[in-house]
């Protein structure tokens, strides 16, 4: 009678595991699910295209508001780098002639440079790589939906 008593004790244990267990990943299954459909919707809305425009000058960039994004883009590196527009207008100094930073992938010296068409805000600059060279780099700019929907975009 004892060896029964144990193998059924045992055999009831293995069952509470094996159903605790089991409970255990329909919930996490469960939650992934929940938190896959919360991505899904969440793809969706951010999945709508975004228009870019190249910008040239620093003009263009001050007219760029907060809520927008101004990038660079290297493509002799396969980078991009977006700044999103902000009250502090620091996006500014990426088309500011004279001004340099450090290319993240290459660690070139890129240098804003003036290319003599236009004057002053409104002068044409290009971004110079010392690694990828004169014409790999070019800035575009994307208007948030707020900005575009008010019809604040220019006509060429």
């Amino acid at each position: 009678m004892q060896t029964k008593t144990k193998l059924i004790s045992a055999t009831a244990i293995a069952s509470v595991f094996a159903l605790g267990v089991a409970l255990t990943f329909a919930n996490l299954a469960s939650a992934d699910d929940e938190e896959h459909k919360g991505h899904a919707k969440e793809h969706q809305h951010h999945a709508q295209m975004m228009k870019m425009t190249q910008i040239k000058t620093q003009a263009e960039a001050e007219a760029l508001k907060p809520g927008d994004s101004i990038a660079m883009v290297c493509s002799m590196c396969k980078y991009v780098t977006v700044h999103p527009v902000g009250n502090d207008k620091s996006h500014i100094q990426m088309m500011t002639a004279g001004n340099t930073h450090t290319c993240g992938v290459c660690g070139g010296k890129v240098t804003v440079k003036g290319t003599g068409k236009g004057q002053g805000k409104h002068q044409e600059v290009k971004h110079v790589c010392s690694k990828c060279g004169d014409d790999a780099m070019f800035v575009v700019a994307t208007k948030s939906a707020n900005h575009a929907a008010h019809g604040d975009h220019k006509h060429h």
